[in-house]
């Protein structure tokens, strides 16, 4: 067991019994809301499920919230607390709408808006159609939102995959890299999960050093081009440096840094538990770097130091490429973006560019192979 496994196992066991402490503290109120509600103290019973209920939402655990807030509001209706029973049902309702469970949050809000409406015929429910049409679009986005970051962090994760794939490395040192990328992501879904309440200050700050992630960018693909350059300079020397070079590859870059950071927060925020995110993030993250890595030293490409010189001066061009859309990629935060739909003629243009710079890759590939040949 290396060294990256160790610190690993030490931190779940550190974060699972944080929370099993927490845990026990709530399941200590429950026990004391439980004896109020023999006894028939329902208005105490219920304002100590919303406390206990108000526990399990800090911690983003949805399921335990709404299950509670419920109770809740069963104990304030014994007691005819009708608009109390009327906030219980639709805290709950928030909790599902939270987890995109729109059927369960639409009904607990006709629930409250009933309970509301017995001590205010008045009461005004319009805003439940304008939530669920809410909840519906935000499960095609986050349908959406998943697919584009499984697809941006397999992207990133080719990278070291190339790497270790063209250096034709061993087992070991596959799965020490894919380790490392797997604490990464768990280390930052616990971090994100700690400063929750300043957590979009926090990434308000990260946005603000847009033109440094862009040095770094620079630097990298500069270093990238320069040292895929030298491989295929000394492997022409008949000297074999990969072993050396491919090291850059397997560097995690800032964008990729920012790309596990923000599919973290996403998720977090959505209502995963912290050591989920961790190992569903890190697991993609870690797996794909296995599975990329597997799939190129089984296949019957050459696994030769000028093949992972080209492959390095590749990424190198795609880094510095990336460099002039990083600006607009972090100005987006700050737009209010309205998705009406997608036009094909619009997109067309990238497809163009995209099918391009693949063509130049493979004419280089092969203008490579035949010299050293």
């Amino acid at each position: 067991m290396n060294i990256t496994r160790v610190i690993l196992l030490i931190f779940i066991l550190f974060i699972a019994s944080s929370q099993a402490s927490a845990n026990e503290d709530a399941e200590v109120l429950e026990s004391y809301a439980e004896k109020l509600d023999d006894v028939g103290k329902y208005e105490d019973a219920g304002r100590l499920y919303d406390k206990i209920a108000l526990h399990y939402e800090n911690e983003s655990d949805w399921e335990n919230a709404s299950g509670y807030y419920l109770l809740a509001a069963e104990n304030f209706k014994n007691v005819e607390m009708y608009k109390t029973v009327g906030a219980s049902y639709i805290n709950a309702g928030n909790c599902y709408y939270t987890i995109h469970d729109c059927d369960n949050a639409s009904k607990y809000y006709l629930l409250g808006a009933e309970s509301y409406k017995k001590s205010d015929p008045g009461y005004d429910d319009e805003w439940i159609e304008k939530k669920n049409n809410q909840c519906k679009e935000g499960v095609l986005m986050r349908g959406l939102a998943m697919f584009g970051i499984l697809f941006g962090m397999i992207k990133f994760a080719s990278k070291a995959a190339f790497g270790l794939g063209f250096a034709n490395v061993g087992r070991r040192e596959i799965l020490a890299v894919a380790d490392f990328y797997f604490l990464i992501a768990f280390l930052m879904s616990f971090f994100i999960s700690m400063m929750r309440e300043t957590l979009y200050e926090f990434i308000n700050i990260l946005f603000s050093f847009g033109m440094a992630f862009g040095v770094f960018q620079f630097i990298l693909a500069f270093l990238l081009l320069t040292l895929g350059f030298y491989t295929l300079k000394k492997w022409k020397e008949k000297k074999n440096v990969s072993k050396k070079t491919f090291l850059l590859m397997i560097l995690p870059c800032p964008v990729s840094l920012v790309t596990i950071f923000m599919t973290c927060a996403f998720f977090i925020i959505t209502g995963m538990e912290a050591i989920k995110v961790g190992i569903l993030v890190g697991g993609i993250f870690s797996l794909s770097i296995i599975g990329i890595t597997m799939l190129i030293q089984r296949s019957k490409l050459d696994k030769t130091p000028s093949n992972l010189g080209a492959v390095m001066i590749f990424f190198g061009m795609l880094y510095l490429l990336s460099i002039i859309f990083i600006p607009a990629y972090l100005a987006v935060y700050d737009m209010n973006i309205v998705v009406e739909g997608f036009s094909g003629k619009n997109m067309m243009s990238g497809y163009l560019l995209a099918a391009f710079l693949i063509f130049i890759g493979f004419i280089y590939g092969q203008i490579i192979n035949k010299r050293m040949t």
